[in-house]
Parts: C-alpha cells; structure tokens; sequence
C-alpha cells in the first residue's frame, strides 16, 4: 500500500494538492494521511484558550473535508493528525519517520525571491526531507501524466534506488519519459541512470545552460507538453547552491506543472 503525507491548512491550494494525491495513486492501494498543523509552541495561558478554540475549528474542517474526499474516493484509507508545532520541522520528521513513501503539498507559486523562498513551508519542507517531495502549484487539475522530464545537472546519482518513484510514476500513468540534461559542461556519463531507467525508453535530451536554468526550465515544460517536472536534490554544497539559486529549490515556485523532487 502506498503511503502518503498530505499537510494542508484548509485553503484552496491545499485541497488541490490532496486531490492530486489521491488521483496520482487512486488505481493503486493508497493510504492518506492528512495533516494540519495549527499553531506554535507556548506555554502562555492566554494561547492554551486560543488553542484550545484552534483545534476546535479545525477539527470541523478537517471532519468536512475527509467526509467531501471519502465521497470522491471511497476505495482510500483516510487517516487525519493534528499538531501543534512549527510546520517545517513537523512535516519533515514525519515525512523522515518511515511511515510514509511521499509527502505532497501545494504551493501559490510565488517568485524566486531568497527572502520569500527561506520563509517558504514547501521549500522548507524540500530541503529537509529525505523521501520524495511533490509541489503541486494552485489550481493545477491533474487529468492525465503522459509525459514527465526528470532534468538533471552535472551531480551523479549515488543510489539508483532514489528514482523508484518517478519509475512508479512513469509507469503506473504509462508516460513518455524524457531525461534533460542542461550544462555547459558537455553530456555526462547516463550509465547508471539508463541502467535505473532503460525499462521505461527514455529519450535523452541535452541543452547548454542560458541564463536563468528556472526560465529556461519553464519554457521546456510549456513547449512540450510536460505533465510532471522531476528534480533530483543532491547533499554536494546544498546550502552553498540554495544561497546561490537553487535550481531545485527555486523552481519549486516558478514551475506551471507539479514537480517530483527526488533525493539522492
């Protein structure tokens, strides 16, 4: 059984993104744990009253919702859990527990900007989770995954098991996968790539980087009809890379298509 973490406060953005969880596996068995989290850490008398008022509310949401989502999907197992923490942290330790294959989450789209990236609960949750992250932008309706771009740069991959989800994925939705790589370094070796994924016929795609890799990402996803962005997130410099534009991080708010962050 497929086991998946969907955080959500209750908006519109995060609704959308159960929906897509649930769509995204519903032919397979799926198991959904739905988690709002509703304050932060206090002792304060006067905040144990409001807490007491936050979990109230949210407890009717979250029965709402469940009922809504056990109508459309009668054939998953719906699990909730509330929190009282910061959303980062708890997301991450739950996501990092074991318990869960996939965390997915919405995200407005916002721009790249560094100050409103740091303060971001799905870059936040991107940079410290060890299972597969998918950041699914407002509004966006998942009808069919037919083709999927996993895009990588000059960083290897340690563990071919990391792609186990996209190949899932791939093959679950029966998609074209294409494999795009953008350097100015010239084409790497795909041995242990085309090894993971030659079952699924690859094609591979090699672009010199121009400029802003966010734009130049984006204008490939709307040129070719792609359903699915993969990113691979490596440990090599990552907080150097983040400071410096993190494509991976970065393109979790420009991208027009759900993207799948794999970690390597």
């Amino acid at each position: 059984m497929k086991r998946i973490l969907v955080p959500v406060d209750f908006s519109d953005t995060s609704k959308n993104a159960l929906q897509y969880a649930i769509d995204l596996y519903n032919s397979n068995a799926l198991e959904v744990t739905v988690l709002h989290i509703y304050g932060t850490k206090s002792t304060a008398l006067m905040m144990k009253s409001i807490d007491s008022i936050l979990i109230k509310e949210a407890t009717k949401e979250m029965e709402a919702l469940i009922s809504a989502m056990r109508e459309k999907a009668p054939d998953v197992v719906f699990k909730t859990k509330m929190a009282k923490n910061y959303a980062v942290s708890t997301i991450s330790e739950l996501g990092n527990s074991g318990r869960f294959d996939m965390v997915v989450m919405g995200t407005k789209g916002v721009s790249g900007l560094k100050e409103v990236f740091m303060g971001s609960i799905a870059g936040g949750v991107v940079s410290k989770s060890s299972i597969p992250v998918i950041v699914v932008p407002l509004d966006y309706e998942l009808k069919d995954i037919e083709k999927v771009v996993f895009a990588i740069g000059d960083d290897s991959i340690k563990d071919a098991s990391a792609l186990s989800s996209l190949k899932e994925i791939v093959t679950l939705h029966k998609s074209k996968l294409e494999i795009l790589h953008i350097s100015n370094n010239g084409l790497p070796s795909f041995d242990k790539i085309t090894t993971a994924v030659k079952d699924l016929n690859p094609e591979f795609t090699h672009k010199k980087a121009k400029g802003d890799l966010n734009q130049q990402l984006n204008v490939h996803i709307n040129n070719n009809d792609i359903d699915l962005l993969c990113l691979l997130r490596t440990k090599k410099d990552f907080l150097d890379r983040l400071f410096s534009g993190s494509v991976t991080l970065k393109q979790t708010f420009n991208s027009p298509v759900p993207i799948l962050i794999l970690h390597s």
